[in-house]
């Protein structure tokens, strides 16, 4: 967060042209297509913005691997044990623990990720008039709360 903050303290307030190629203009007969006045400050938090998305949005892919390998592999394990009728070698470390852990292993990296994302976007608003909407966060939202009901409706009912 420093390195961010110390990077947005060097930008400049220069101003750059850059085309607009707007539809409504596009005729001859009608007035020529205007050129747009853009902070270069402005393109350097859009760019940061977009950074975050992508970041946000390799965290939502690794949580998914992660839950998706715990279930696999507790599927995969509970197989085994049943097949071969034996208890597991150690008793307290059962397929469903292991796939539990890495469930929540998913869910809580999910969950940080997400946290961090909202802090670095609420530093980048500063910077910027316009806010953006968010569809990886909100997909983040919708997978910690399906592996929250999930994990909630696998707990035992004693």
């Amino acid at each position: 967060m420093c390195q961010l903050l110390y990077n947005f303290s060097k930008l400049s307030v220069e101003t750059m042209e850059i085309e607009v190629d707007n539809p409504a203009t596009k005729d001859s007969s009608k007035t020529p297509d205007k050129k747009k006045k853009i902070k270069k400050e402005e393109l350097s938090v859009d760019r940061a913005r977009l950074a975050q998305e992508r970041a946000l949005l390799a965290w939502v892919r690794t949580a998914t691997t992660l839950m998706t390998f715990g279930f696999a592999l507790f599927k995969f394990l509970e197989a085994q044990l049943t097949q071969n009728h034996r208890p597991p070698l150690l008793g307290f470390i059962t397929p469903r623990v292991i796939g539990l852990t890495l469930l929540l292993s998913g869910f809580f990296g999910l969950a940080l990720s997400v946290y961090r994302h909202i802090q670095v976007m609420k530093l980048l608003d500063q910077y910027s008039s316009t806010r953006f909407f968010t569809p990886a966060l909100l997909l983040a939202y919708l997978i910690m709360l399906l592996i929250a009901l999930l994990v909630i409706g696998s707990l035992p009912y004693n």
